[in-house]
């Protein structure tokens, strides 16, 4: 599998796995009086804005992918998402409450591992983007 094709898809993987991280806290815990919205709402601009981007990163890879759209212009969004929602995780995850994140039941104690799972998975879409861009220009 050559560069051009294997760098994004590696993109891809790391953008659908970062949607998906950041929502299965949404579908997987069962909060009562707004401590997941408080946990989704923690730092400067929360979570939600990671999943957005995700998603959006998703279209931009795949378009690129299938050429559908500029390869160089796919390429340099890739990039540029991908930064953007590695830098939003790891300002979230520093700047959580710990008495919003250590707030749930024993049960749910994973979540105090979530954000780190969270930076892992936005670190494998910018190896994408990084490689995609680097493979085309």
């Amino acid at each position: 599998m050559d560069a051009e094709r294997l760098a994004p898809t590696i993109g891809l993987i790391g953008s659908i796995l970062l949607a998906v991280a950041v929502a299965v806290p949404a579908v997987a815990v069962e909060a009562s009086n707004g401590q997941m919205a408080a946990y989704y709402a923690s730092g400067p601009v929360g979570l939600s804005i990671v999943g957005m981007l995700a998603l959006l990163e998703v279209i931009v890879f795949l378009s690129g992918r299938q050429n559908r759209t500029d390869p160089a212009t796919a390429a340099g969004l890739g990039v540029v998402l991908s930064l953007s929602m590695l830098g939003l995780a790891v300002l979230w995850s520093v700047s959580i409450d710990p008495t919003v994140l250590f707030s749930f039941e024993q049960q749910y104690a994973w979540l105090s591992y979530h954000r780190w799972t969270v930076i892992g998975a936005a670190a494998v879409a910018l190896v994408g983007g990084v490689g995609y861009a680097r493979s085309i220009l």
